[in-house]
C-alpha cells in the first residue's frame, strides 16, 4: 500500500488505514489471509460466514460496494474500512435497489448536470420508489419493477455505468473520490430506506482480520 496517499478531490488527502484496519484489495478472496474486499470485511465485521455476500447489507448496496472496492486505488480503500461498519444492517424487508441507483445518480449528476442518461435513471428510480410508496401489491410491484430495470436498463450496474462515464477524464483521485461519495450516499439512503440505526461508534465484536494482505 502507498503510504504517502493521494490527493482525493478539492484539498481532500487519503491517507494510509489506521491501525486495526484491515488492508484492503480488489476481487475476491478465499481467506483474509490472502487479503479482504470491503464486503468480505463487512461480513467479519456481522459474525456472518466469510462472504462478499453477506445477509446483512441490501443486495444492490453490496453491489455498489464491491464495484467501489475493485474501482478505487489502493490509497483510497482505507475510506471503505471506515464506512464498513454502517454497511452492517443496511437491509431490510424492502428491496432498496432503486435507492441505491438514486444515490448513484445523484452524484453523477453533481459531477455532470446537463448527462441524460443519469437524469433519465435518476427520474425513472424515483419514480418507482413513489409508486411503491403507493401500495401496490408486493409481489406484482416487484415483477413489474424487476422487468422495468431489466428493459431500460436502470440497475446498480446500468447507473454505475453512467457514472463512470460521467466521471471520465477527470484525474483519477477525483474519480475515486466521486465513487466513494456514491457509496457514502447510497449507504446513507438505504439505511434511512430500511430503518437502520446508525452503528457511526458503536462498540462491536470482531474477529481479526490481519493488517496486510496477499491480494
Amino acid at each position: 500500500m502507498n503510504d504517502q496517499g493521494g490527493q482525493c478531490g478539492q484539498g481532500v488527502a487519503w491517507t494510509a488505514a489506521p491501525e486495526g484496519l484491515p488492508v484492503l484489495s480488489a476481487g475476491r478472496h478465499r481467506g483474509p489471509q490472502r487479503g479482504s474486499c470491503v464486503m468480505e470485511y463487512t461480513s467479519v465485521l456481522a459474525g456472518e460466514p466469510w462472504s462478499d455476500h453477506p445477509r446483512c447489507t441490501d443486495g444492490a448496496l453490496a453491489e455498489l460496494a464491491r464495484r467501489v472496492n475493485d474501482a478505487v486505488r489502493a490509497d483510497a480503500r482505507p475510506e471503505l474500512a471506515v464506512i464498513a461498519p454502517d454497511l452492517v444492517g443496511a437491509v431490510g424487508p424492502r428491496a432498496a435497489t432503486d435507492v441505491v441507483v438514486v444515490a448513484i445518480a445523484r452524484v453523477g449528476l453533481a459531477e455532470n448536470p446537463a448527462d441524460p442518461a443519469l437524469t433519465r435513471i435518476e427520474r425513472g428510480a424515483r419514480a418507482r420508489l413513489a409508486r411503491a410508496r403507493g401500495g401496490h401489491g408486493p409481489r406484482l410491484w416487484r415483477g413489474l419493477v424487476w422487468c422495468g430495470r431489466i428493459a431500460t436498463g436502470a440497475g446498480v450496474g446500468d447507473s454505475y455505468s453512467q457514472l463512470e462515464r460521467a466521471l471520465a477524464g477527470r484525474p483519477r483521485a477525483e474519480r475515486d473520490a466521486a465513487r466513494i461519495r456514491a457509496l457514502t450516499a447510497a449507504v446513507a439512503d438505504v439505511r434511512r430506506h430500511v430503518g437502520a440505526t446508525s452503528t457511526s461508534g458503536a462498540p462491536r465484536t470482531r474477529r481479526d482480520l490481519p493488517a496486510s494482505s496477499a491480494g
